[in-house]
């Protein structure tokens, strides 16, 4: 089956979006991006092409965006570009560079979506029609579950970067770093290699440079276990939310504007995720579990006050009341 195809066929399976969509292409120009603005263009979508310059690497960044106007010219699709402060911005904000960059990218391509969207009036067009599409691998989503996993993001941060959130769309995902080069290399694909790849001091990269190729000398298949571990944490995270559903509705009584819990039968069950799947919508945190435990014991009257929402959790007789 040839790779084109199984793009394709990832798109459907997904259900990400079809060639009637009018698609925004993140590209760096990278071979990631490259290879996937070139299996787009094969495949019959309509296209614009959007390139971040985070003037951060000087004379490449530069470079890399005269690289990436002349895909435009290639492929005869329009691009836009948008120049970034991103040290400024990092600093400002107190964020990282990565984080900032992060921010920034993704901002500005919701600013893309609505401005397509007001363009599109008086035709009405669904907003699900404009998708952007990010050049996101397996390998990259390899490394983000080791991330969450180290940086204790809990169930759902093992389930990795999601193939579609909102018009965020991520068709090479179930695709590895190597068939990509592969591709480029059998389509004679030229692309620009990011210097900055090859530094350690990104957490990223890190990770990328250092930790998986150490881990690869005594597992050698770490890569294609950490994938399918992904898909198990996806599995097993749809059950988890199915379950604590179930349990919910079985624990809590809607009266007007408050939820009423059975003290007793809530914590008889003795676990710390249910309890959290169930204040968390209020605005507690996963540390007020602690305090709700204690509240259970506590004489009424009692209460924690979310941290963020205008909510209070009372505890009256034999009842926790979640109220405004």
């Amino acid at each position: 089956m040839s790779f084109l195809l199984k793009f394709q066929q990832s798109i459907q399976h997904h259900n990400l979006f079809s060639t009637k969509d009018q698609l925004l292409l993140a590209v760096s120009g990278g071979v990631d991006s490259v290879v996937l603005t070139d299996l787009c263009f094969k495949a019959g979508y309509q296209f614009t092409i959007a390139h971040c310059n985070f003037q951060l690497r000087a004379e490449e960044s530069e470079a890399d965006e005269i690289f990436v106007r002349s895909l435009g010219e290639k492929y005869q699709v329009e691009v836009r570009v948008r120049r970034f402060d991103t040290e400024q911005y990092a600093a400002e904000h107190k964020l990282s560079i990565q984080e900032a960059a992060r921010v920034l990218r993704y901002d500005w391509f919701e600013e893309l979506i609505n401005e397509k969207l007001l363009a599109a009036q008086p035709v009405f067009l669904h907003p699900d029609s404009f998708s952007v599409l990010t050049a996101h691998h397996a390998d990259d989503n390899n490394e983000t579950l080791l991330m969450n996993f180290f940086r204790g993001t809990g169930l759902h941060g093992l389930t990795a970067i999601p193939v579609s959130y909102g018009h965020i769309k991520r068709p090479l995902l179930s695709f590895t770093k190597q068939e990509l080069l592969a591709y480029a290399e059998e389509h004679e694909l030229k692309f620009r290699e990011d210097s900055s790849n090859s530094s350690s001091k990104y957490t990223r990269n890190f990770f990328r440079n250092e930790i998986i190729p150490a881990i690869s000398k005594v597992y050698p298949q770490v890569k294609e276990n950490l994938t399918d571990n992904i898909n198990r944490f996806k599995e097993i995270e749809r059950l988890y939310h199915f379950s604590t559903q179930l349990l919910i509705k079985k624990l809590c009584r809607v009266k007007g504007n408050e939820i009423h819990i059975p003290v007793k039968q809530l914590m008889q069950y003795n676990n710390r995720a249910l309890i959290y799947e169930i204040i968390h919508p209020y605005g507690f945190s996963e540390k007020q579990v602690d305090e709700l435990q204690k509240l259970a014991a506590s004489e009424s009257g009692k209460f924690i006050d979310s941290p963020v929402l205008h909510f209070r959790i009372v505890k009256n007789r034999h009842w926790f009341i979640i109220t405004p």
